[in-house]
């Protein structure tokens, strides 16, 4: 990702209108549009057919979105464009430097109307994903918890994996490190957004990228999450399933969180209480994994990228791996079958992406929106 700063710091120097480019960009994008506007359309339908199904409304929508959304895509571009200038050029006054790298993406008509509709595309389909995970359990209630847990306990020759990691990481600092690499996954999969959607060039790679993506949640996230419903080791006492295998793991992260807090924890009785309360932000699905899966796809992406950007991504992987377990938060096989689902989809959309940016009209595109070094 960091060969792509010259894009960043490139010069509009193009005729074509912002007008005419978002027209264009918006043909151009059109099977991930599409996509995203499959969910939001499938949703409604879903909708229609179960009155339970429940919806965010519109100004929690739009509030959620300027207080949160477009914040966080702003600091992940910040990050991404800080870290890039320190790799890459160290300049003598970083303040100006940041600053004018800065410009150059939010200030660049190529730049916005070439990344505006891509981040748009990826609200709107996180947004019907969303409402999905939430209303899972009005389809299919939690059924396979229980099985999940025994599945867990003979692939790992007969013990649960947290009781393996739970001599390791039950401790504050080790906790603490596993709950913060858990937490900054979302930060990384939003400068992973704005890289493709605003910085890398158009291409097969970054429509490759945002395909895997979503197609990764979609079959992944919606699909098997609602035919495995599940909620996860930490809500399996809550469930009423007899007697909690994971009460040890619970107790001492409740142990761990009288002395430092552990954010997990937090969001677990947030997300339940949303859940007992019949909210639409109270989603809760265990498997897959979308935590484990999106990492794979991010180590993915960086493969043959600088070594040190793919070490890093394959560092934090493991690390939501293990954290997935210790927090609570999945059952391992979890994470196994968002693995299985992550791979073939990345290798199968690597052939769409490039038939469809092989057509005259996505080359020309590409040229227009370039930016000159």
């Amino acid at each position: 990702m960091a060969s792509d700063a010259n894009i960043v710091l490139g010069q509009d120097t193009g005729r074509a209108g912002f007008g005419s480019l978002l027209r264009r960009s918006l043909a151009a994008h059109a099977p991930i549009i599409l996509l995203s506007l499959t969910v939001l359309v499938l949703l409604k339908f879903v909708g229609i057919l179960n009155p339970r199904v429940v919806e965010a409304k519109g100004l929690d929508l739009v509030t959620g979105i300027l207080t949160f959304s477009v914040p966080l895509a702003l600091l992940s571009l910040l990050v991404f464009t800080f870290a890039n200038m320190v790799l890459t050029v160290r300049p003598a006054s970083p303040t100006k430097e940041l600053y004018l790298r800065m410009k150059a993406v939010l200030g660049n008509p190529r730049r916005l109307a070439m990344g505006v509709p891509m981040f748009a595309t990826l609200l709107t389909f996180m947004y019907g994903f969303t409402m999905f995970k939430a209303n899972i359990t009005a389809f299919v209630p939690f059924s396979w918890d229980v099985t999940f847990d025994a599945w867990d306990k003979a692939l790992h020759f007969g013990v649960r994996p947290y009781e393996w990691l739970l001599p390791l990481f039950n401790n504050v600092p080790a906790t603490i490190l596993l709950n913060v690499n858990y937490n900054a996954w979302f930060i990384i999969m939003n400068m992973f957004w704005v890289y493709f959607a605003f910085v890398a060039a158009p291409g097969a790679e970054r429509t490759r990228f945002f395909l895997a993506f979503m197609l990764t949640w979609s079959v992944g996230g919606i699909l098997f999450a609602t035919l495995l419903s599940s909620a996860g080791p930490c809500y399996f006492g809550r469930l009423g399933l007899g007697p909690d295998p994971y009460a040890p793991l619970m107790a001492s992260l409740h142990a761990v969180h009288a002395q430092f807090p552990v954010w997990a924890l937090d969001t677990q009785d947030m997300l339940w209480h949303y859940r007992q309360q019949g909210s639409s932000y109270g989603g809760i699905s265990a498997m897959p994994s979308m935590h484990n899966a999106t990492t794979l796809l991010f180590v993915l992406v960086c493969w043959n990228k600088a070594p040190w950007l793919r070490n890093m991504m394959i560092v934090h992987a493991v690390f939501i791996y293990l954290g997935s377990i210790h927090l609570g938060w999945h059952y391992a096989i979890d994470s196994y079958l968002s693995w299985i689902i992550v791979l073939p989809l990345w290798f199968a959309t690597s052939r769409f992406a490039n038939w469809w940016e092989a057509k005259p009209q996505q080359q020309a595109f590409a040229r227009d929106v370039e930016v000159a070094a």
